[in-house]
């Protein structure tokens, strides 16, 4: 007798094993290093915009002084999410996810090669979708609408964007890099998570926890900052952030160093640990 639909798909599982899930990221890692690089150019860009979406959108809640400290990180975190879900689902290429393409060098199915030309084309990519998007905001003259108005203090969109920078520019070296480890590895969960489901829900909801975890843990995603700190830097010069004073050199600084520990809290601390773990099964499974 032959089985219903119903059937089957009430014996299938909710979401990928580890082994099946790793033979999948090294299938998408061969393909990203494959792809042509008008392509992989164009939907880094992309990613580049859409990230920054993300990150405009939680420096407009942010902006509201009237929040509390977990209040506006929780929240702030939920809006920020917008950016990899539309990452993850509608398609892009984004530099942090793509540090999990290290399972695909691991395990022979690519070069040395392929991936670092994937990785310097999306990240110099999201880099220049970030600028667009900052050149956007600017001809939109959103920052100086006021979020909170407290007696003789006024937070503006303008005064958040200079403080959120202000933040990320005075960390020291050290704290710059870790912040980054912790970042791309709570991101590439999130997108080993999303290679895991099945379907949009599974990677929507998926991609939004640790994504809310980094943003209220203050950790540092390099192509966020792509965004955050050409805004706060052009915002400062705008008059923007009172004493506060921003520098190009102070933004490539922070953006340099956090690239560095987004390459090593990805491809090492999920992809090299899930490689160890599952790569045998895999390779028996195939």
């Amino acid at each position: 007798m032959e089985a219903s639909k119903e059937d089957v798909l009430a014996t299938k599982p909710d979401c990928l094993a580890g082994a099946a899930t790793l033979a999948k990221a090294e299938g998408i890692g061969v393909t990203k290093a494959s792809m042509n690089v008008g392509r992989m150019f164009a939907l880094a860009i992309m990613a580049g915009i859409q990230i920054g979406m993300g990150a405009l959108f939680m420096t407009y809640v942010k902006a509201d002084s009237s929040l509390g400290f977990a209040a506006a990180s929780v929240l702030g975190g939920l809006c920020f999410s917008l950016g990899l879900i539309c990452v993850i689902v509608a398609g892009s290429e984004l530099f942090t996810g793509n540090a999990l393409m290290i399972i695909a060098k691991a395990s022979g199915k690519i070069g040395w090669g392929g991936m670092l030309k994937n990785w310097v084309v999306v990240w110099v990519g999201n880099f220049v979708g970030s600028l667009i998007l900052v050149g956007i905001i600017v001809g939109c003259g959103v920052m100086g609408i006021k979020g909170y108005a407290d007696g003789s203090t006024v937070n503006t969109i303008g005064d958040q964007m200079v403080k959120v920078a202000s933040g990320k520019i005075d960390l020291t070296a050290s704290q710059i890099f870790f912040r980054g480890i912790v970042c791309n590895l709570l991101v590439c969960l999130a997108v080993w998570m999303g290679f895991c489901g099945r379907t949009v829900i599974d990677k929507i909801f998926t991609s939004i926890f640790p994504v809310m975890a980094f943003v209220a843990l203050g950790a540092e995603h390099c192509v966020a900052n792509m965004f955050f700190l050409p805004m706060g830097v052009i915002a400062n010069g705008m008059g923007y952030g009172g004493d506060i004073v921003l520098t190009w050199g102070g933004a490539l600084y922070n953006i340099g160093l956090a690239t560095l520990g987004n390459i090593v809290g990805g491809a090492v601390f999920v992809g090299l640990i899930y490689w160890v773990a599952y790569h045998k099964k895999a390779d028996a499974k195939a």
